[in-house]
């Protein structure tokens, strides 16, 4: 069966697509991103001077994926582009608008591939597919939705949670998903022939949420994969220099969803001397909460995809103490960069007894006494990171492309 991928943005869509080319079933890959030199804009970077064609560089450089067919590849409409400025700048409301717009205005960029007479199903992503989806069932077509996180919710009662006790270190456009983004994932469900999911955690959302025999029939957990043209031939990890702080690390978006607040009170807590905290990501807490926690921080707000093996290889220990996860791709690089795991189990099941550490609860104390662990005990610190790489062989692209050949080998999709 060939398959469209569609995806206004990026994820981890083209990895589906690339697998479904390298299986043969690829017919076409839209987004709205796609690095093509020849083309505009990506031809600015070769007229403006240094460093500023550099920045561009390696801005234009997270959107290269050289593997897949340009011929395969539709692309189109200036929305996404607009969105990153506007998120770059602060300015939450106003991309999360753009990203509706962009959305709805994408769809229509690929409605006459969805109507053609070419025989193919669709692989499309939460918050983007409901009207190719409701095209596409007008054609007869198989529906396939990647959901990239667990149901919505779930995520407002755990935030509601959060609130009661770290109300101040929300901004308002990460406090609630409201009842219209919501109202339009159950459509996406109620039109979907498969629903796939990258963890048994975000799975388990959606029949909590749903309580639907008729929708959670349709759930698959299809575990993502990492860059392997990034973290794929990374040295062997080194331990620690003795008597040296632990190197810790949390990268992402910096909020309470994925429970920075537990981060910051825990590394506030150890000695200066024992541990160091970097923090990669966009922060979206408000300054003032995060102010007296800042000389305990190294703080990058964004880096370029290409640096960021190197910044993980650096650092002994991973962390995330993530409250709601679709799955957790960082698990899987940090894994192949030889980190150390210390994580919830509202993640991707990344960790093992031999990589790391499971928090039994989330809390800023079961988060200290993981660290802690990791700082006392070196010798283990380094079995977990000398067995990482190990463990990161399970979640290689060509095990992720296998996967979905497997799913689309199902007769369930059909």
């Amino acid at each position: 069966m060939a398959v469209a991928v569609f995806h206004p943005g990026t994820q981890h869509s083209w990895q589906t697509a690339l697998a479904l080319q390298q299986l043969g079933q690829l017919e076409w890959y839209a987004t709205s991103i796609f690095h093509q030199p020849e083309r505009w804009p990506y031809r600015l970077e070769r007229y403006l001077p240094e460093p500023l064609a550099g920045r561009l560089h390696a801005e234009f450089g997270r959107f290269a994926h050289p593997g897949l067919d340009p011929a395969l590849v539709r692309t189109g409409g200036l929305a996404e582009w607009v969105e990153r400025i506007a998120n770059r700048a602060g300015w939450r409301r106003l991309a999360q608008r753009i990203d509706a717009f962009g959305n709805r205005r994408f769809v229509t960029q690929i409605a006459a591939e969805i109507a053609s007479n070419r025989d193919f199903a669709l692989w499309g992503y939460n918050g983007s597919s409901l009207t190719a989806f409701e095209l596409a069932r007008q054609y007869g077509r198989t529906c396939i939705l990647d959901r990239t996180i667990g149901d919505y919710r779930v995520f407002n009662a755990m935030m509601d949670d959060i609130a009661d006790r770290y109300g101040d270190w929300f901004l308002p456009s990460e406090r609630r998903v409201q009842p219209p983004q919501i109202e339009q994932d159950t459509r996406e469900y109620e039109l979907a022939d498969r629903i796939v999911v990258g963890s048994p955690f975000a799975a388990r959302t959606i029949d909590d949420a749903c309580q639907d025999a008729a929708i959670t029939r349709k759930v698959s957990v299809l575990r993502y994969c990492y860059d392997e043209q990034l973290f794929g031939n990374l040295p062997t990890p080194k331990p620690g220099a003795p008597g040296k702080p632990v190197r810790f690390l949390f990268m992402g978006l910096v909020i309470p969803r994925k429970g920075i607040h537990h981060v910051l009170e825990a590394i506030a807590q150890l000695p200066r001397g024992a541990a160091e905290l970097t923090i990669v990501g966009d922060l979206k807490i408000p300054p003032k909460v995060f102010a007296p926690y800042a000389d305990r921080v190294t703080y990058r707000q964004t880096v370029p995809r290409s640096e960021v093996p190197a910044i993980m290889a650096s650092h002994d220990v991973l962390l995330l103490p993530s409250y709601f996860e679709g799955a957790g791709i960082v698990l899987y690089e940090a894994l192949a960069a030889g980190c150390a795991l210390i994580q919830s189990n509202r993640c991707a099941d990344a960790v093992t007894a031999e990589t790391g550490l499971l928090l039994p609860e989330l809390s800023t104390d079961a988060l200290l006494d993981a660290m802690i662990t990791a700082i006392e005990d070196r010798s283990r610190l380094a079995g977990w990171r000398a067995a990482a790489q190990q463990a990161a062989r399970d979640y290689t692209f060509a095990r992720y492309r296998d996967n979905i050949a497997a799913l689309l080998g199902d007769a369930r999709i059909t």
